[in-house]
């Protein structure tokens, strides 16, 4: 009886595990892709999810091994998945210039070898001592500086040292004048050693901007600033108590980044709606064989990386016969996938058809491609459609539905009334007044939603936008409040500066594009906010991209920080109102 316990208990306590084991992989990564001849880096070996045995490194021919292997080993549990972490580090020195290439190494796990890939380094004469380079500066990466309208371009702010550094903090952001621009939150934030103008440097992106241009021509991305903590100059001996070097605040700033953008071609074909980039197309029909009494569903899914909210829905060519409905936008979502901003939309097109007979339908879209410079036309397999004559009510009853949304449906006369023995009288009862009630509280309800509609109708985006301020901003901080309690600092702060930063836009008609902090200010003020409002609410998206640059926060602060924006927002949403 103890025995088979003892089993089920193992049982118990390991599934998890075993469940939650991923895939096992080995593979390589180098801190570098470009160093000088006299530098180093370091390149790690990882096995994920398996114990590993006899490994075998590549032959780093011309290379000097500085130090290792240095073997670490980990396991972190997420949300019951476990991951099991076994690396070998080496430091290695280049011994000559041009493209060398680290080879393989092999592991054994779970009875199997496994194999890394090889990695490339470009090696590259130093600057001699006598031209020693920057010691900490930033620039404005952008991914390319020629580009189409609508075309995204990645803009990377990177810093670049060869000195320690602490606690980057932002003082203003740039300015995107003539581009819609969008914060990228996943992309690669590690150490990488790099070439600079013949230097190598320790580079690590701080932030990275997706920008749509909006027009054609040469367009200027204004410098950005920030400021650094780093060890004060001939402080020798002067150390605080804690036996710490004396530190002093550092400002950089970018240079101006300029765009040359293109307009699009004149050749656009008729399924062109303005999407630009790289696109995919799933069309769904949800039926081929109907009657004139049916109505079709087309869905024409739109998925890739360019800006979703530019692309309109392609004309539909619909056989004569057929009643086309305006389409509508059935699903809508951006998201972040390998460091860009990507997006999918749905466009739903329902049609009538009028007539018995055989019919083709083929939808097409079309986008603009920025690698080749040409538009793309994708059009899906024809839809043959078989549509038989129906009874002629259901057509009807649609189309008096589609023509008059505002009335109630009334259902038909029914003439084929059965005659039944007498009952009991019904009236009178509980059951009676309840249901002679109901049609009364329909109509109450009918001609409250009138009026809402009335009063919301004519009513334009921006002043919507305006109305919906406090309950969109009440929603972010609630979302906020989520990430507090979990301790979840980055998302925390991401999502309290967009209720800040949105509130505002919301509420003051002013663009996210320009919402730099000079010109904050003096919507703030213009909208009659006193001096110390305004300090405040812009001391609270300070901390807020302090936090998301510097990554160190505690839970006090956070609470502090989130008390204050509650605070701040309902100030002015009182005296805004008033």
């Amino acid at each position: 009886m103890f025995k088979p316990l003892l089993f089920l208990l193992g049982l118990v306590v390991l599934s998890p595990l075993a469940r939650g084991q991923g895939k096992v992989s080995f593979d390589a990564f180098a801190d570098a892709r470009k160093v000088v001849k006299d530098g180093y880096f370091e390149i790690t070996f990882t096995l994920h999810n398996a114990e590993g045995s006899s490994f075998k490194p590549p032959s780093f021919e011309g290379f000097t091994i500085l130090s290792g292997p240095f073997q670490s080993m980990g396991t972190t549990v997420i949300n019951g998945a476990t991951t099991r972490e076994e690396s070998y580090i080496y430091r290695l020195q280049p011994r000559r210039t041009g493209s060398l290439t680290i080879g393989s190494a092999t592991i054994r796990a779970n009875g199997h070898t496994y194999r890394s890939l090889p990695i490339t380094v470009q090696v590259v004469e130093g600057k001699g001592s006598e031209e020693k380079g920057k010691e900490l500066f930033i620039i404005a990466e952008p991914s390319t500086t020629k580009a189409w309208v609508g075309q995204q371009v990645l803009l990377d702010y990177k810093l670049y040292t060869a000195i320690s550094y602490k606690s980057p903090a932002l003082l203003e952001e740039s300015g995107y004048q003539g581009f819609y621009a969008e914060d990228v939150r996943q992309y690669d934030s590690r150490d990488f050693r790099e070439v600079y103008e013949g230097v190598q440097y320790i580079s690590k992106v701080l932030k990275r901007v997706a920008l749509f241009p909006q027009q054609a021509g040469e367009l200027t991305i204004t410098p950005m600033s920030i400021q650094v903590s780093v060890v004060k100059e001939n402080s020798g001996r002067q150390r605080n108590f804690f036996f710490t070097p004396e530190m002093e605040r550092v400002p950089l700033s970018t240079e101006p980044v300029t765009i040359q953008v293109e307009p699009l071609p004149l050749n656009a074909p008729a399924s062109f709606t303005g999407a630009v980039g790289s696109f995919k197309v799933t069309p769904y029909l949800n039926r081929t064989k109907v009657t004139t009494d049916d109505v079709l569903s087309l869905r024409l899914t739109i998925s890739g990386n360019g800006d979703i909210k530019r692309v309109q829905a392609p004309p539909l060519k619909t056989p004569g016969n057929f009643e086309l409905y305006d389409p509508t936008v059935a699903e809508e979502e951006t998201y972040e996938l390998n460091g860009d901003i990507q997006g999918k939309k749905t466009f739903e097109y329902l049609m009538l058809p009028k007539e018995a007979g055989q019919y083709t339908l083929q939808p097409e879209f079309s986008w603009f491609d920025p690698d080749s410079s040409r538009f793309i036309t994708y059009s899906a397999s024809v839809y043959e459609l078989e549509v038989r004559k129906g009874s002629g009510q259901g057509a009807a009853a649609r189309r008096g539905k589609d023509e008059g949304a505002a009335q109630e449906d009334i259902a038909p006369l029914k003439t084929d009334v059965a005659l039944r023995a007498s009952h009991p009288p019904f009236s009178g009862g509980r059951l009676f007044w309840a249901l002679f009630a109901l049609p009364f509280l329909g109509l109450a309800g009918v001609l409250a939603y009138k009026r809402w509609s009335a009063l919301h109708k004519g009513i334009d985006p921006a002043t919507l936008r305006i109305r919906q301020a406090r309950k969109v901003a009440q929603e972010r901080l609630a979302q906020a409040e989520l990430h507090l309690k979990a301790a979840n600092n980055r998302a925390f702060y991401d999502e309290l500066s967009k209720a800040m930063l949105g509130y505002a836009s919301d509420k003051l008609r002013i663009a996210r594009s320009e919402l730099a902090k000079d010109k904050l200010q003096v919507r703030l003020e213009e909208a009659g906010l006193g001096q110390e409002q305004v300090k405040q609410f812009l001391e609270i998206i300070s901390t807020c991209e302090l936090a998301l640059f510097a990554g160190k926060t505690q839970a006090s602060d956070m609470q502090a920080t989130f008390g204050a924006a509650v605070q701040a927002i309902s100030q002015m949403e009182k005296q805004l109102t008033a």
